[in-house]
């Protein structure tokens, strides 16, 4: 996964605000409830990382922070991981990559499902 510069002022500047309910972070994009935080928070994950504001980038991190696979992080690598992280949508039977290929990155699985080794796979929920 590329880097990018983010020519702003650090993540870390920003004035803390309360994170949303963990549980509304969780919630799939494809849900008819969707939350205007959800949506601010696929929408910031959409825009290409050199593009980011301060904003998102919050809006990133209190995302991520939700997420049960990245509590275990730092909050330097969480913010840190802000900055590169990418949303992508594929369609179904998509094939994201072989088996024995070398992968640059790695996924969170936020809706749908996903066949590895033929098992399927679903988000978590809470």
């Amino acid at each position: 996964m590329p880097e990018y510069e983010v020519n702003r002022s650090r993540p870390d500047d920003l004035p803390m605000k309360d994170p949303p309910p963990r549980d509304a972070i969780l919630l799939p994009p494809s849900r008819s409830n969707m939350t205007d935080w959800e949506g601010m928070w696929l929408r910031a994950l959409a825009r290409p990382p050199h593009c980011r504001s301060l904003q998102d980038l919050q809006v990133i991190y209190y995302g991520l922070s939700g997420l049960e696979a990245l509590q275990s992080l730092r909050d330097s690598s969480l913010r840190a991981l802000c900055k590169v992280v990418r949303y992508e949508k594929h369609l179904a039977n998509d094939v994201l990559y072989y088996t024995g290929e070398l992968s640059t990155c790695w996924y969170i699985l936020l809706s749908g499902s996903v066949f590895i080794d033929g098992s399927m796979f679903l988000p978590r929920s809470r």
